[in-house]
């Protein structure tokens, strides 16, 4: 095809992209057939496009800045045989370096979704191509959920070369991928970390215990962290298939209480947190004032009491008793709550609204005015326990209140905001964090998760037909090689021939809602790790952090902007209450351990 019509194609494509608004996959292509086709010759299916002009067309869609094109795009380059659609992908996405973020995260949300065998085979090579790069981990959260067998040519590589952050991910995704093939890979890692205990002198590591809890998920069998007993069963039961296994085993399914269920490895972990000793989580409040007024604009308490978190609630002036010890305390929540000057005087009636969160007080002299701010015994009594190894949990106003006054070497309260909501996405290359583990994926439907537990897995049938399952036929025999296999660099899996699935294309939105006069964050040090970030809310006050975590010596602070319960959906809510379940898993394996 003469090179200036290919140009022009590819052109036409791209303004074509650009009134593609919401058209199904297949009429996008239809519309691509009917309109492009007929006036540039535009290459038959046979002769395909270049890898390079591939990757020109997903440019131009990025570009676009419209989501619903780029969608149509992603569908359609993900139909396409061989490994340029997804590395077009990867490609446009590592250039983002510092383009838009929802742009961003929509590419590696969208290619996760791809079907291809050959796609997995490059996300692989990329991964690990790149595992110095931000890119890697925030691939590999984008397939979380992923559920296709194929999934193990990434899980594979990761294991073998990736990096302990990345280690954890990929057992993270292996969880969720129910086929032999994946047990069949994690068995060689157990025992390589199992081999790192030597002989039980030292105690297990992190990867060996989050193996033991997917190979759990995976087989619903409880088999503890002896390697020899999951050796012994697996060599003797794996010819039955994994499918027959587990649908003799009991359904176990977690009710965790949070705004929305936890995929079975996240429950198991869940569940372990209601083992956490007595008095080791304590919750902080402000006091009810004398006219009845409740100081508080949350309520941790009530969340941890939902999810069954052992807890203790005291008031902040309990503090300040020099008897109250903190030494059995492992994690504190501190509630936001009011710390300015009002009246309490009961009778009172509230006038015109004054500014931070309070109104004029009508009634008659004298006011009986109070103050119930933390203090600076509280503060110090706080300081001394974080660095001794305590897990302090803040936030909205306790900025202000405590984390400026004994912390301000590392953030400080910014401007106040005006409130509303605000997009919010991980900060890049944070995704592999152990505080934002499970954040921000795609939400699980326990009930689908059930009904398509096995669609597409077996080899010899598609169709969900039990009688035609064949437990003797491997799960994708393109990716062996030895023990664990593998596919070679550039070389074509068995089922590239067979026609491809439609890709799976969901951007999940997270908003963000902050209450009015909230302070923003102004962070004073490079040891502030951002967890989670708005462009919305850079651009309204230079700064976009809205979740950070920073170290203090032995302990760690974690803070958020904004309250339990005042998000505008379930997919939000989960958004911060997984951070506060992350945040009491790494108390309690700070604590004693756990698998």
């Amino acid at each position: 095809m003469n090179p200036s019509l290919r140009i022009l194609s590819l052109s036409l494509i791209g303004l074509l992209i650009l009134s593609a608004r919401l058209l199904p996959a297949t009429e996008f292509a239809e519309k691509i057939r009917s309109e492009v086709v007929p006036a540039v010759e535009l290459p038959k299916d046979e002769d395909g496009l270049t890898a390079k002009e591939i990757r020109k067309l997903v440019q131009q869609a990025a570009m676009s800045g419209d989501a619903s094109a780029l969608a149509e795009v992603l569908r359609t380059v993900g139909k396409m045989p061989g490994r340029d659609g997804a590395a077009s992908v990867l490609a446009t996405a590592a250039a983002l370096e510092k383009g838009p973020d929802d742009i961003y995260w929509f590419l590696l949300q969208g290619v996760a979704g791809f079907k291809g065998p050959d796609a997995f085979t490059e996300m692989g090579e990329f991964v690990i191509r790149y595992k110095s790069k931000a890119i890697s981990r925030d691939l590999l959260n984008s397939l979380r959920k992923c559920r296709s067998k194929y999934a193990n040519r990434v899980i594979r590589r990761v294991l073998d070369q990736g990096s302990a952050d990345m280690q954890m991910m990929a057992v993270d995704i292996a969880a969720n991928v129910p086929v032999r093939r994946t047990v069949d890979i994690l068995m060689p890692i157990l025992a390589r970390e199992d081999a790192k205990e030597k002989g039980g002198k030292k105690p297990a590591t992190a990867l060996k215990r989050a193996i033991i809890a997917a190979l759990e998920s995976l087989t619903r069998q409880q088999l503890g962290d002896s390697l020899i007993n999951w050796q012994g069963w697996w060599n003797k039961e794996r010819v039955r298939g994994l499918k027959v296994i587990r649908d003799e085993a009991e359904e176990q399914t977690a009710t965790t209480g949070l705004a929305r269920p936890l995929d079975p490895v996240r429950a198991r972990q869940f569940l372990g947190l209601e083992e956490m000793p007595a008095g080791s989580v304590l919750v902080v409040k402000g006091p009810t004032a004398a006219n009845g007024f409740d100081t508080n604009y949350d309520h941790i308490e009530q969340v941890l009491d939902r999810i069954k978190v052992a807890n203790t609630v005291v008031e902040k002036g309990e503090l300040e008793d020099p008897s109250f010890s903190l030494d059995k305390v492992a994690a504190i929540f501190i509630n936001c709550s009011q710390i300015h000057k009002f009246c309490q005087s009961p009778g009172h009636t509230a006038g015109a609204y004054t500014g931070k969160r309070l109104h004029k007080c009508e009634g008659p002299a004298p006011h009986d005015t109070v103050q119930f701010k933390m203090k600076q015994t509280a503060v110090d009594k706080l300081v001394k326990w974080v660095e001794k190894g305590g897990y302090l949990f803040t936030e909205d106003w306790v900025l202000v209140e405590l984390l400026e006054v004994g912390f301000g070497r590392f953030v400080r309260a910014g401007v106040p905001l005006e409130g509303g909501e605000v997009v919010i996405s991980p900060e890049r290359g944070m995704t592999a964090h152990p505080m934002l583990r499970g954040v921000f994926i795609p939400p699980v439907d326990l009930e689908a998760l059930r009904r398509e537990r096995w669609a597409g897995y077996d080899d010899e049938d598609d169709d969900e037909d039990e009688d035609g399952y064949d437990p003797s036929v491997e799960d994708d025999d393109a990716d062996v090689d030895g023990r664990r296999g593998k596919t070679a660099v550039g070389e074509e899996g068995s089922d590239s021939g067979s026609e491809i699935e439609d890709p799976d294309i969901r951007l999940v939105a997270h908003r963000w809602k902050i209450d009015k006069e909230s302070p923003a964050l102004d962070i004073q040090s490079k040891k502030v790790q951002v967890l989670v970030d708005s462009e919305d809310l850079r651009q309204l006050c230079g700064e976009g952090a809205v979740a950070i975590t920073f170290p203090v010596k032995r302990g760690r602070v974690l803070h958020v902007l904004s309250h339990f319960g005042k998000q505008s959906s379930s997919d939000n809510e989960a958004t911060i209450e997984n951070i506060l379940v992350n945040f009491l898993l790494q108390v309690r394996i700070r604590a004693g351990g756990m698998r």
